[in-house]
């Protein structure tokens, strides 16, 4: 999808939280690391907390994917978990989450981040929501998704869950410079519009309507949802190349503006 103008969002917004990724080590009020299997399990990388994959540095949060054995620390040949029953990766990498930490419905995300190219790679700024019923059904905000086969791409997508189907519209920005590049990635959540820019310029937008189901249940106005920054590797992404690592994604900040006089605006931050 080509980038268009981004539409108004919040007047009366302000900014709400902010990580500016400051110091020398992450803010624990609020982030989590994540470490061994997570999720994906075609994903060829072992989570660690580790300075070499999760560091904050030069005021980024840097996550580096690097080429190395590494066993899972929660290994257990028994377990029909396969984040448990897979032994070990031939790659490491970083990822953290502000679950329980940080958790909001509505607003206006910025998040600037730089992706560097490497076969394999896959970094992701994304929202998770907090609420039962599992995934998709708790329902899912990609931001920003960069494969390496697509290097000029930026994909957006909702994934969810409408009347028992799953459904995953989705769109790129395309032509973008991404190696290397800062970018700033957006998101515009309205109660009644989704939708997520780079630099300023739409390049995703769904009406909310398309989300709820027949019970009038809906995913992004019934929950609240945290951030998760990470950068994984194959999966849905091409095969690593050893060659290509070390490869680090950066994020410089991420901001939370939002309009106080809109219906249904939540903010949770653990106290």
């Amino acid at each position: 999808m080509a980038l268009g103008a981004a539409a108004a969002a919040f007047a009366g917004e302000v900014c709400v939280w902010e990580e500016p990724f400051d110091g020398e080590t992450l803010n624990g009020a609020y982030w989590t690391p994540e470490t061994d299997f997570v999720r994906n399990v075609d994903a060829a990388q072992l989570y660690t907390a580790r300075p070499e994959n999760l560091a904050v540095r030069g005021g980024a949060l840097r996550l580096t994917a690097r080429h190395e054995y590494a066993e899972n620390t929660r290994w257990d040949p028994e377990s029909p978990d396969w984040r448990r029953n897979r032994k070990s990766a031939d790659y490491t990498s970083g990822s953290v989450n502000s679950r329980g930490k940080v958790e909001f419905r509505y607003g206006r995300v910025e998040i600037r981040a730089r992706a560097e190219h490497g076969r394999g790679v896959w970094p992701a700024l994304w929202l998770l929501g907090s609420s039962g019923g599992g995934w998709p059904k708790c329902g899912e905000i990609d931001i920003l998704e960069y494969i390496s086969q697509t290097p000029d791409q930026a994909h957006a997508t909702l994934h969810f869950e409408r009347d028992g189907v799953y459904l995953h519209p989705t769109a790129q920005a395309k032509g973008l410079t991404m190696d290397g590049a800062w970018h700033v990635y957006g998101l515009e959540w309205m109660p009644e519009r989704i939708a997520v820019t780079v630099d300023g310029q739409t390049a995703f937008a769904m009406d909310l309507d398309g989300a709820t189901s027949a019970d009038g249940s809906n995913p992004y106005r019934d929950g609240t949802f945290f951030f998760i920054l990470n950068q994984a590797l194959d999966g849905w992404s091409e095969t690593p190349a050893p060659e290509d690592y070390p490869r680090t994604f950066s994020v410089d900040y991420v901001r939370l503006y939002q309009d106080p006089e809109v219906s249904g605006t939540l903010l949770r931050l653990a106290e």
